[in-house]
Parts: structure tokens; C-alpha cells; sequence
């Protein structure tokens, strides 16, 4: 036998065979044969159960480890969705509560913070937020309509969609006191609501009457059923919620005459008890015996304003997903949606009352007077020498005026720059009136800003909330004044930067300089440039028309040249 085949009897059955021989040696048996056979079958028998005893135990470790991994997968799941599920009710009460604190001021933005939690809340796969809008005579659409205005993120593409009026299912939720046999017609929801607890009531007094609900939402499970839905995209199976929200406004004159009112009758009357109050100590003061009690404490009076509604809708939708919305889910959502109305409505109100306080500030009004008299008295002075040289220089009374009309614009252009803070105030401002308004918009429309800049979409009206943009830096409005070329010839200009459209936008009846520091000293800084610009720029129409006159008429008949409406546009508007 050779080595290598002794080392293989040796790694595979030396060792147990040594253990069988060891314990045949002890027992000594009459069959030595018999005995080995027995003890090496009774072997391998007891080392197979080991090994399947042990396959068994590994099988079962690592059915207990994958168990485990399932159950702290399982754990995992759960306790993040619980997180997700407080998070997600962190943001709602957080935004719930900050529509409902006093001193939240309601900015723009929180339209879209209002889209964002009502989406998460409801589980919804787009959220749009449109306004009820009319719709002008030409226009399109011509009547009411809903103009999307915020959408959830991947949605935004709505922002451009319109729904007129008839069209679609929406509109149900914005009909006022719907009759009770109409909701399934318009797919209205009456949501649950709690009832209070009842009054005890005296014997023969009727019950109180319960509060109506003007607006119901609409409600659809499966949009596929109901024909009449519109489909702005793809009919895609799903589910569709759209909550009205109507909040009062009072972003309007009846508003603002009427905080005006109170306001001013309010300081009258602290000034006349101020007056008494000092002329009763005086008479003490003197020894006089006054036969008059002191006088009672007057209940204060409340501010009240007239408002207008505004009608909104918020549509959920969770096309694409064929789901429904969760009654609790829609129900918190709505709550939502009338917090958030609440919130606007008393934020409009008080911003209107701060802005009369700020109009019927005499001490202020005073000082910012005094601001523009001296400022504008130090630019005068620095622009005194440059105009007498140039005034020297002119060789008619026309090309003089142009000069003095040019330095009055410089000089109104320089006083606003300085004093552009006081402009920049008016941004605080949620109304203004129409004359305002047109001012604005006309300088804007002097420094170079067309009608798409400056209106609302869709609109031919202007609207102080988007033409007050301008003013939030009015050093750019400014600079694009001043960079206008007002003399020389114009030509190819749009309709709204003639000098004629500007001149009668921004020449309110009535409307001079003290009446424009009357409605307050920043407005009357940017009245006064306009003036002065379109001043100017008349003052040089009329120079060159008298030079093309003069022109033309030394000529005579030989007079070969364009007429004096191909020269510049502003002569075929005037």
C-alpha cells in the first residue's frame, strides 16, 4: 500500500475505526465480524440523526431570524406611519391654529400652504384653489367663470386652466342656498356636524332657529359615474371633492368709507373729552365748586365695515388612484378651509382700519411734508446753475420751456429717489381708489411697463394688490423713469405708452397737487413726477411741431417732406 492511499484510510476511517477496534478490544465478542459490522451500521445511524438534528436547528435559527426581520420590518412600518400620521397632524393643527390665532396676518402665500396641507391631509393626488371671477364683455370667457390660481406640486399646469360657468360639476358648491331636492342633481355633501346642546326654553317660547348653511361641497366617489364632469386632462378613474370657501372682503370703498368714518369720529370725540377733561381740571384748579358729576364713561363704539363676498373653491381629486376620499379626512379639510376664510377676512379688516390710521395721522402727514419741502428745496438749489446756463443758451421762449419743463421732471425724479422709503409705505396699503390706481399705473406705463406688467390676468381693470408691486422697490421704477428718453421722435410704440393715453390715465378731474398730498405726501411724489414728465414731453411736442411749422411754411409749395404725423406717433394721437 502505497502512502497515499494509507492517508486516505486514515483522514476517512482511522479514527473510527480506531474507536470500534478500542471498544471491541474491551467487550471481546466470539464474533469479532459481527460486532464490527453492528457497531459501524449503529455509527453511522447515530451520526446521521446528529446531522439531522442539526439541519433542523439551523432551518429553525433561521426561521426565527427571518421571523424577527419580518416583525421588526413589520415595527419599522408601523412606526414610521405613525410618525408620517403625527407629523402630518403637526402641520394641520399648526396651520389650523395659525388661521385661527388673532395675530396672524394672512399673507398670500398661506393660499398655498392651505393647498399643500389639505392634500396631505385628505391623501388627495392634486389640489387646486380657483376664484370665482366675471368675466368682461369681449373677453374669454365673457360671463363667471373659475380662474385656478394655486395648485399642488406636479398640478401646476392648472394654474393656467379656466372653468366657465355651466361647465363641469364645481359650480354646484358655489350655488347659494341650493333647494334640498337639488343635491343630487348638483352632487352637494351635507358634511355631519354637531349639534349643539339644546336651550332650556321658557314655557311657550318658540326654539331658536338653526343657522342655514349658504354652501355645501361637492362630492363625487367615482368621477366616471356623473357625466357632467369636465376633465381638464384624461378621464382617469378616481374620486372628486371641491369645498367652497366664501369670506368677506374689505378691500373696497364701502369699507374703507366707512373705517374712515369711525376712525375720525372716534379721535373728535377723544379730542373734544380731552378738551372737557382739561377745562374741568382747570375750573378745580381755580377753586371753583363744578355742580357737575364727573361725567360717565362712554361704552366704546365697535367698528363696523361693509364687506362683499368673495367666492373660492378648493378642488381635491384623486384621479389616476380609482379611491375616495375619507369622510374624517374631507371633514378636517373643510374645517380647514373655513379657518382659513375666517383668517383672511378679519386680516382684511384690520389691515383697512391701519391703513385709515395711518391716512388720518396729521402729526405724520405733517412731518412727511416737511420731508418733501426740504428735500425738494436742496435739489432746487443744486440744479439752480445748470438751468440759468442753459436758459441763456435757448434762442426761443419754446426751446426755454422745454428747459424748465426738462429740470422740473429731473427735479421731481431726484426728490422721489431720495425720499423712495416714503413711497415704498404705500405698499402697506390694501385699498386705494380708482384715481389712485391710475396714477400708478400711468407711471408705470410713462417709465416703460406695458399693460401685461402691470393688470391682472385676464382683466382690463386694474387691481391695487398687483399694481402695488411695482412700489415694493420703487428705486427700479424709478431708474426706469429716469432712463426715458422724453425728447425726440417716437415711433412703433404700443398703445398704452402714447403720450395722450398717458396724459388722460394720469390726469384725474379734479386731481392737482394739494389734493394729491391730501390723499397722503407719498402719493403726491409720484403724482408730481408724472406731471412733470408729461409736462416735459409736451413741452417738447410742441417745440418740434413749431419747427416743423416753421419749417413747412418757409418751404411752401416746394414742401416735399413727410407730414407731421409720420414724424413721431404721439403727433397722429394728439
Amino acid at each position: 500500500m502505497d502512502a497515499g492511499a494509507a492517508q486516505y484510510l486514515q483522514e476517512n476511517v482511522g479514527g473510527i475505526l480506531a474507536k470500534a477496534l478500542a471498544e471491541m478490544a474491551v467487550v471481546q465478542p466470539k464474533d469479532g465480524v459481527d460486532f464490527l459490522s453492528k457497531w459501524l451500521t449503529q455509527y453511522a445511524e447515530q451520526e446521521e440523526a446528529k446531522e439531522q438534528k442539526e439541519q433542523v436547528e439551523r432551518e429553525l435559527t433561521q426561521l426565527r431570524t427571518q421571523t424577527r426581520a419580518k416583525r421588526d420590518e413589520k415595527e419599522e412600518l408601523r412606526q414610521q406611519k405613525v410618525s408620517e400620521s403625527q407629523q402630518l397632524e403637526a402641520k394641520y393643527t399648526s396651520l389650523f391654529e395659525k388661521f385661527g390665532s388673532d395675530e396672524t396676518m394672512f399673507q398670500d402665500t398661506m393660499w398655498q400652504e392651505l393647498v399643500d396641507v389639505a392634500q396631505a391631509t385628505a391623501g388627495a393626488s392634486a389640489v387646486y384653489l380657483g376664484i370665482l371671477e366675471q368675466g368682461e364683455e369681449g373677453g374669454d370667457p365673457a360671463g363667471p367663470y373659475i380662474s385656478y390660481e394655486y395648485a399642488s406640486k406636479g398640478s401646476e399646469w392648472m394654474t393656467e386652466r379656466t372653468l366657465a360657468e355651466g361647465k363641469g360639476v364645481a359650480w354646484g358648491a358655489l350655488t347659494e342656498n341650493p333647494p334640498e331636492e337639488n343635491f343630487k342633481e348638483l352632487c352637494l355633501w351635507k358634511p355631519p356636524s354637531v349639534e349643539p346642546v339644546p336651550e332650556e326654553l321658557a314655557d311657550g317660547e318658540p326654539p331658536a332657529e338653526k343657522p342655514g348653511t349658504p354652501y355645501y361641497p361637492v362630492s363625487i366617489d367615482c368621477v366616471t359615474d356623473v357625466e357632467k364632469v369636465h376633465y381638464f386632462d384624461m378621464t382617469r378613474l378616481g374620486a372628486f371633492l371641491a369645498i367652497p370657501m366664501v369670506y368677506q372682503s374689505y378691500y373696497q370703498s364701502d369699507a374703507y368709507t366707512d373705517a374712515k368714518t369711525f376712525e375720525e369720529e372716534k379721535k373728535a370725540e377723544a379730542k373734544r373729552r380731552e378738551e372737557e377733561a382739561a377745562a374741568r381740571a382747570a375750573a378745580i384748579a381755580n377753586g371753583e365748586v363744578l355742580e357737575d358729576a364727573e361725567p360717565e364713561a362712554v361704552e366704546e363704539k365697535q367698528l363696523v365695515m361693509r364687506g362683499n363676498d368673495v367666492k373660492m373653491i378648493l378642488c381635491l381629486d384623486t384621479l389616476g388612484t380609482n379611491s375616495s376620499f375619507e369622510e374624517g379626512n374631507a371633514v378636517k379639510v373643510l374645517e380647514l378651509a373655513k379657518a382659513c376664510c375666517q383668517s383672511k377676512s378679519k386680516t382684511e379688516f384690520k389691515q383697512v382700519d391701519s391703513q385709515v390710521l395711518t391716512v388720518i395721522d396729521d402729526e405724520r402727514r405733517a412731518q412727511e411734508n416737511e420731508q418733501i419741502t426740504e428735500v425738494d428745496g436742496t435739489v432746487e438749489q443744486m440744479h439752480a446753475e445748470q438751468i440759468e446756463a442753459e436758459e441763456a443758451e435757448a434762442t426761443d421762449e419754446l426751446r426755454k420751456e422745454v428747459i424748465q419743463k426738462k429740470f422740473a421732471f429731473l427735479r421731481a425724479l431726484e426728490v422721489a429717489k431720495e425720499l423712495s422709503g416714503m413711497i415704498a409705505s404705500l405698499t402697506s396699503w390694501v385699498y386705494a381708489t380708482a384715481d389712485v390706481m391710475n396714477v400708478v399705473a400711468a407711471l408705470a406705463h410713462f417709465a416703460g411697463y406695458t399693460k401685461a406688467d402691470i393688470y391682472p390676468r385676464r382683466k382690463s381693470n386694474l387691481n391695487w394688490q398687483r399694481l402695488k408691486q411695482l412700489l415694493q422697490n420703487p428705486l427700479q421704477l424709478l431708474e426706469k423713469v429716469g432712463k426715458v428718453e422724453v425728447e425726440g421722435p417716437r415711433k412703433g410704440v404700443l398703445p398704452e405708452h402714447l403720450h395722450a393715453y398717458i396724459m388722460q390715465m394720469g390726469s384725474p378731474a379734479e386731481m392737482d397737487g394739494e389734493k394729491a398730498k391730501e390723499i397722503a405726501p407719498a402719493f403726491f411724489l409720484l403724482f408730481n413726477l408724472l406731471q412733470a414728465g408729461c409736462a416735459y414731453r409736451t413741452a417738447d411736442l410742441e417745440l418740434r411741431k413749431a419747427e416743423f411749422n416753421k419749417q413747412k411754411e418757409e418751404a411752401g409749395e416746394e414742401y416735399e417732406g413727410p407730414a407731421l404725423e409720420e414724424l413721431d406717433d404721439d403727433f397722429q394721437a394728439s
